[in-house]
């Protein structure tokens, strides 16, 4: 009797561990045949918001016509190198324009030889006729600029005098300048950006009201997740994700944190992300519970870098909404 009872127990005991067995080989398979395997594409729009807690908003948009939408140079401490050819009337027109703009707006301007974002040259010889639209707007423009889909970030600016100025104003250096910070003509006769200049015009204030706007913003890096697919295999996961450097800023490093029903996954470095760069991350057989039903994608979790927006960096995928 004890030996029939002891062969009960081998075997209960062997059915139980079995069972448990594959119960482990089943949490660990890919999908198995008949099973769906779930597959999620999330495309974040404008405003940032995809299956998750994202949430974004633009900058208001400029009331004064600029070139492309939110121009600007990532700092508003800019700087700016005058060529020595040029004359000194010149050279102090230039340095009393920087001044009204400074004392009109938020802006300040410092003198750099090295790598200045915006380039003054003087020349008495106007241009060729098939030239004379070589920058943006005529004689002053922005002359390198990064789409972030966020900002039009001027990296450089360039101006270029060969007209003496007539006015008590330097208001020939002030309309180029204006240029070079991204704003075009407009057809107000009154402004100091209408096409013909006369001596009575003056800046807008709606160019002011602009600038300051647009320039409240400090230079910072902005992250967004603007793209996710996900699909899932029984207890792997496969994914690409693009993540938008869309600030003012480069980023030294970032990372991307998975998650599975709110548990922690695995953290990814994502490394460097200059700003109007998209980063794109593709992952295969990431482990994960065969019964996750959510997965969630977190950029800079730790909220360790100082960004424009904080809040759009997440999204969260429902598996098996049906």
């Amino acid at each position: 009797m004890a030996s029939n009872g002891f062969s009960i127990f081998l075997t209960l005991l062997f059915v139980i561990l079995f069972g448990i067995s594959l119960y482990f080989l089943y949490l660990n398979l890919p999908a198995l045949p008949g099973e769906e395997v779930d597959t999620v594409s999330v495309n974040v729009n404008e405003t940032g918001r995809g299956s998750g807690n994202t949430s974004f908003q633009k900058t208001n948009n400029t009331v004064s016509k600029q070139f492309y939408p939110n121009m600007r140079y990532k700092n508003r401490l800019i700087s700016y190198n005058i060529d020595s050819n040029c004359e000194q009337n010149k050279f102090d027109n230039i340095e009393e324009a920087i001044s009204i703009i400074e004392s009109e707006t938020i802006l300040n301007f410092y003198q750099s030889n090295v790598n200045a974002e915006i380039n003054f040259l003087c020349s008495e010889i106007q241009p060729e006729a098939k030239y004379a639209d070589h920058f943006v707007a005529g004689e002053g423009g922005p002359v390198e600029v990064i789409n972030t889909s966020l900002y039009s970030v001027i990296l450089a600016g360039k101006v270029s005098f060969y007209r003496e100025d007539r006015c008590d104003r330097p208001l020939i250096a002030i309309h180029e300048i204006l240029h070079a910070l991204g704003f075009d003509h407009n057809n107000n006769p009154r402004s100091i950006l209408y096409p013909t200049l006369d001596c009575e015009q003056e800046i807008d204030s709606s160019i002011i009201s602009d600038i300051n706007a647009i320039y409240s913003v400090e230079k910072a890096p902005d992250l967004r997740i603007i793209k996710v697919d996900v699909s899932k295999s029984g207890a792997y996961l496969n994914f690409n994700i693009e993540v938008l450097n869309q600030g003012l800023d480069d980023l030294e490093t970032a990372s991307l944190s998975i998650y599975a029903d709110n548990e922690l996954v695995k953290k990814f470095d994502l490394g460097d992300i200059d700003i109007g760069v998209k980063k794109i991350l593709g992952v295969e057989n990431l482990k994960v519970p065969r019964s996750s039903q959510e997965i969630g994608f977190y950029v800079d979790e730790e909220n360790s870098i100082r960004e424009i927006f904080e809040d759009n960096n997440a999204v969260r995928v429902i598996l098996n909404e049906d």
